[in-house]
């Protein structure tokens, strides 16, 4: 959303040569980012008569870019009392005032730019974005709409507009009248006539190509906004206004990490920039942190205090405190100052919907429409809340309006072409849902959908003692383009289910996008997602993200993720275990790829020890303490009558026992190369260490000195065994096979040999020398060692398939169906190996209908095994579903 703007760079300078630099040298040097050097010209410059009053703005500037603003202020404010008459000077005064919120001055400044020079650009400007900004949105229009006459006069009488900075002026004023009149054409007529001309200019003229960048990120065209602000940053790498843009983009596709990069960025140029503080307020509060957000957005305010989007969000750090006086005391300091304050508005109700307080963002979306009913934002936002509700009639209805307002709204677009996709889908009404589905696509889905939704539902409503009090929306999507604009109105969201409040969305498995690769269990998705369902209304949407993630991962069915054991493992013994306080981060904010597993780890693992430590009954009882409004210290020492630090102190015992349970090899922190390479010099006789530099070696590529050090390692310790690991890989390379293998055995027979590597190569040579009993004892060995690490089963199933071992197969088909729930060729396999065995040919062959409902091998084994074992009524059901 677009609000304030400043004019970066004032005035076209005259080309005046001193021995420190040129008023033209200076602006180069600002325009490029080195605002030191520029400081230091117009430095030498301000003592000239001459070049006094230019170089002020200019000195002002490079202070302003860096966050000086007080001595911003106090150049410009010395340079008036010699230069009463300079209308530039009084409008960069405005200019000044009016980016402290200083109103009243900056009008009064603005007024007298204005006396002296009435077609002075930036004192217009001022001028407007202050009776705007007050409510008087009639005045502020005329204002605007100077701008747009003038640039037309001037046309016409064959004397354009060229100075880049009124370009720039020019392109800002006539969005504000585009936006308040709807005329959605005049941005393309902005960003290329206008501002592209700017850039024509001035090649360096980076603020052109950044409002082209915030104007399309406004309107969510995130490639076009991309494409712009890498042009300004490409001049001005150290433009801070840009790299919050570029920040601010990527929390809009959750990439926390870069925001954070971009956020710090953009505050080491400019501590005190406001959008770079919001930016990092914004952080705080979807990681649910509001003290935090309430430091930055302070800091903010020191700046500009009248400032409505950073008092949107002091406001809704406030509802979020239950501070219910500061509040109301705040939003009647806004509404003095401004009779019509939508954005303040608008922001609010945006910040209240990252946050789940849905029914308040409807409030104040609301609100702001009332008030500028013109503006398109808060339309824009009430009709995806709607979306987001399940409530789509509605949706519609708003969207509609919205795009006859503003046609230009990627967002908007994208979610009128879902509600049209949606037109063509069938509905499925069950006593508590409404499933959508694509008919030509996803009929026998839907079939089974409906019956294993309503099943999903009677276990959890028994199971949370709750029951939503509206049917559920499920809509399943042919497309994941169509997916993901349902979900966040955008076609890049990277995953297959997703629950957005009161609706869940999947893409059908059958979809065969790149996204979605190979198709998953459907059962296990629709089971996560509607635990959401259920979490969300029934906690009046405040159950913390840990706890209703943990429950959605403990109620999915399927078995722990066996690498998820491994992290536990690491992340205990190097002391990196997440917290109740910090645990949210690892979902939003990790700072390892492995943190977000971790992160849901943990959350089934709270709440496994909740109920193991504190009855079953402990997830309903605390599900009620949030409901009821208590945060996480609260809720548990309510539920479970002791204090966080010492729930969280059990919390870690527990952990640590499962740890002991668990992957008996945890792999020890890697020593880098460098390091590898001191301790090789430092003890040359240590072969194990000579054969940990030997594989490092030859895992980077470097063959020779990998062969001469495990040659070295094998003098010292005859069977070393990354030594003997990586001689065998060369030997093997190079085509000697026998003499690979020959090492390897010799090696593997040593009674203290525990190295997976290298029993796992000596395994898959044996299989592929066609020693298959030999090569299952040598993996088996290997599944003792590190019974958690599925590899080995996947290289045993192939063995036991090709030596014809039925029964050992099916042995580790089993143990490898119970790792992945995904893997629709696994259950195949079982079917086809366990012909008579009816029971399980019924088990999993219902598991890979789970996966692919249209399977035949699937379809028919799960047909004859139900006729065979008898179960008529489950064969007929089976057919219906099936429509056989």
């Amino acid at each position: 959303m677009r609000r304030t703007a400043a004019v970066f760079l004032g005035l076209c300078f005259a080309l005046v040569v001193q021995a420190g630099g040129t008023l033209q040298e200076g602006r180069q040097a600002l325009l490029r980012g080195n605002y030191g050097e520029a400081k230091e010209i117009f430095e030498a410059l301000l003592k000239e008569g001459k070049t006094r009053a230019a170089a002020a703005i200019g000195l002002s500037k490079a202070q302003e870019a860096v966050g000086a603003y007080e001595q911003a202020e106090k150049v410009v404010a010395d340079a008036l009392k010699d230069l009463p008459r300079s209308a530039d000077l009084h409008a960069r005064l405005a200019e000044l005032h009016y980016l402290r919120g200083v109103w009243d001055k900056a009008e009064s400044a603005a007024q007298k730019a204005l006396d002296l020079n009435e077609e002075h650009f930036a004192a217009r400007w001022v001028l407007g974005q202050v009776l705007r900004d007050r409510g008087n949105l009639d005045k502020a229009d005329e204002e605007f709409r100077w701008f747009i006459r003038t640039f037309t006069r001037r046309e016409n009488e064959d004397r354009p507009i060229t100075d880049p900075d009124e370009l720039l002026i020019v392109g800002l004023a006539g969005c504000e009248r585009a936006r308040y009149h709807n005329l959605s054409d005049q941005y393309e007529f902005i960003l290329i006539d206008v501002w592209g001309e700017a850039v024509k200019k001035d090649k360096h003229f980076w603020p052109a190509e950044f409002e082209a960048g915030r104007l399309y990120q406004e309107k969510y065209n995130r490639a076009a906004a991309h494409r712009a602000l890498e042009r300004a940053l490409a001049i001005n790498p150290r433009a801070a206004e840009a790299l919050a843009a570029k920040g601010v983009a990527a929390l809009q596709r959750f990439e926390t990490k870069d925001a954070e990069h971009f956020a710090e960025q953009a505050l080491k140029v400019n501590p005190r920039l406001t959008e770079a503080l919001r930016l990092r307020a914004d952080m705080h509060l979807f990681a649910g942190d509001a003290a935090a957000a309430l430091k930055d957005l302070a800091a903010a305010q020191a700046v500009n205090p009248r400032e409505e989007t950073t008092l949107a969000r002091v406001a809704s750090c406030f509802l979020l405190q239950k501070k219910q006086a500061e509040f109301t005391a705040l939003v009647q300091e806004v509404e003095k100052h401004n009779s019509k304050p939508a954005i303040f508005y608008t922001e609010l109700a945006d910040s209240l919907e990252n946050r789940k307080h849905f029914l308040d963002a409807e409030k104040y979306f609301v609100r702001a429409m009332d008030l500028q009913p013109k503006l398109p934002w808060a339309q824009n936002g009430l009709g995806l809340l709607y979306m987001r509700l399940g409530e789509e009639d509605k949706a519609r209805k708003v969207l509609e309006n919205a795009f006859e307002i503003d046609n230009y709204n990627v967002q908007v677009s994208n979610t009128l072409k879902v509600l049209d996709h949606l037109q063509k889908y069938d509905t499925l009404k069950t006593e508590h849902f409404l499933l959508r589905f694509d008919p030509k696509n996803d009929k026998i889905l839907a079939n089974f959908l409906g019956k294993y939704l309503e099943d999903i539902y009677a276990e959890l409503a028994e199971k949370f003692d709750y029951r939503p009090k509206r049917p559920i929306l499920i809509e399943v999507f042919n497309k994941h383009e169509m997916f993901s604009g349902r979900v966040v109105a955008l076609p890049d969201l990277h995953t297959i289910g997703a629950c957005t409040g009161r609706m869940v969305a999947m893409v059908s498995p059958r979809d065969t996008s790149k996204i979605i690769g190979k198709p998953f269990n459907w059962n296990r998705v629709m089971r996560h997602e509607l635990v959401h369902i259920f979490n969300l209304e029934q906690t009046k949407f405040q159950i913390p993200h840990w706890f209703t993630e943990g429950l959605a991962v403990t109620l999915e069915g399927t078995s722990t993720p066996q690498r998820w054991k491994y992290i536990l493992a690491q992340k205990m013994q190097e002391d990196d275990l997440l917290n109740l306080d910090t645990i949210l981060l690892g979902f939003i904010r990790p700072r390892t790829p492995d943190q977000w597993d971790q992160a849901y780890l943990q959350s089934q693992l709270y709440v496994e020890y909740l109920s193991k430590t504190h009855g079953d009954k402990a997830v309903g009882r605390l599900l009620a303490a949030y409901a009821d409004g208590l945060d996480t210290d609260q809720a548990i020492e309510k539920v479970c009558e002791v204090k966080k630090a010492e729930f969280e102190k059990g919390y870690r015992k527990f952990l640590q026992e499962r740890v002991e349970k668990g992957p008996k090899k945890v792999a020890q922190k890697a020593l880098s190369l460098k390091a590898l390479q001191e301790a090789h010099a430092k003890n040359p006789e240590d072969a194990d260490i000579c054969g940990q530099l030997a594989d490092r070696y030859f895992s980077t590529g470097n063959r020779k000195d990998a062969k001469k050090l495990a040659e070295e390692a094998l003098k010292l310790k005859r069977h070393q065994p990354l030594a003997a690991y990586v001689k065998a890989r060369l030997l093997n390379d190079s085509g000697d096979s026998d003499l690979a293998l020959e090492l390897l055995e010799a090696a593997a027979r040593e009674p203290d040999c525990d190295d997976t590597k290298l029993l796992k190569f000596l395994g898959n040579i044996q299989f592929e020398n066609k020693k298959f009993s030999q090569a299952a004892e040598t993996l088996e060995r290997c599944r003792k060692l590190d019974p958690d690490d599925p590899s080995w089963l996947r290289q045993l199933a192939k063995i036991y398939d090709q030596a014809g071992e039925t029964q050992k197969l099916v042995s580790i088909l089993k143990d490898e169906a119970a790792l992945d729930p995904d893997d629709l060729s696994l259950r195949k396999k079982l079917v086809q190996n366990l012909k008579g065995n009816h029971a399980e040919v019924e088990k999993y062959a219902r598991q890979g209908l789970e996966i692919d409902v249209l399977d035949p091998v699937c379809q028919e084994a799960i047909l004859e095994a139900l006729e065979a074992q008898n179960k008529e009524k489950e064969l007929q059901e089976m057919k219906k579903l099936l429509e056989k």
